[in-house]
């Protein structure tokens, strides 16, 4: 069993990986998932936000349009590849409320009651001890301060996603889980998330699932979203010759799913969020 520090690195060393490649079309779900969030937490301008988990600033973008001009926003990551990235979309956006940080999410560097919200786009499953870090977050959030979180929901990439559980296991991969065959999808079901946000201490805990998916025309446009995001991590287990039977026979059964040259991709998504009781 690898201990939590290791599991984290592995993380890292993933995402600082696909930071070149992540932002595309193949992955639009992650700005239009931020922007519901955004909206759904109606943050006001002068809001102090942290960002836990930025990635490439998805969220740290949708939150600073929100809040400017006297609003800031914090974002960390572990992954400084990531950050880079997530540097240049801000200078491209002229957004100057932003501060970027390295740092885990688990153990954030910033003082006490500081944060009116805390939000993480798509992160949290990949933090082994998650309770850990929301309750990590209840030091730096003001007593009546929020936290809110993405993750994908149950059926998220189907049709497609069930393909390639099962091409995967075909080539020898095993997975611990095959209810829960991604770390991505460690909170797929909505009272996973309520679960979680009650044994951290929120209150008022609400879930609601938004659709963000999308039609893709070619079998390659699936492809592409492997390639750049942690799914990549999984297919990369497979090698030399085996992987390339792997690939092939991925794509013609994924093909073979399209009609009139598309495909809708579903992509359901949960927006999570709770509140810090007030003290006093």
């Amino acid at each position: 069993m690898q201990d939590h520090d290791a599991i984290v690195e592995q993380v890292a060393a993933l995402f600082d990986r696909l930071a070149d490649v992540h932002d595309g079309a193949a992955t639009r779900f992650h700005p239009f998932a931020a922007d519901r969030l955004v909206d759904w937490m109606r943050l006001r301008p002068g809001m102090r936000v942290l960002d836990a988990g930025t990635g490439t600033g998805a969220v740290a973008v949708a939150a600073a349009q929100r809040i400017r001009p006297e609003g800031r926003v914090q974002a960390i990551d572990l992954s400084e590849r990531m950050l880079d990235v997530a540097h240049a979309n801000l200078r491209r956006m002229a957004l100057d409320n932003v501060d970027l940080y390295p740092m885990d999410l688990r153990r954030p560097e910033f003082r006490s009651d500081y944060f009116d919200v805390i939000l993480s786009g798509f992160a949290l499953p990949f933090v082994p001890d998650m309770g850990g870090a929301l309750r990590a977050w209840q030091r730096i959030l003001k007593p009546g301060g929020r936290v809110a979180f993405t993750v994908l929901a149950r059926g998220a990439f189907e049709p497609l996603l069930g393909l390639l559980v099962e091409d995967l296991e075909t080539f020898g991969f095993e997975f611990p889980d095959r209810d829960v065959p991604f770390a991505w999808f460690r909170l797929q079901d909505a009272n996973a998330c309520r679960a979680l946000l009650a044994e951290a201490g929120y209150e008022d805990i609400e879930v609601e699932t938004t659709q963000v998916g999308h039609h893709i025309e070619k079998s390659l446009d699936w492809w592409e979203l492997i390639e750049r995001t942690p799914l990549i991590g999984y297919v990369d287990a497979l090698e030399g010759d085996t992987r390339k039977a792997f690939e092939a026979r991925h794509m013609e059964r994924a093909g073979a799913l399209f009609r009139k040259g598309e495909l809708w991709l579903d992509i359901p998504v949960h927006m999570a969020r709770g509140v810090l009781p007030a003290t006093g």
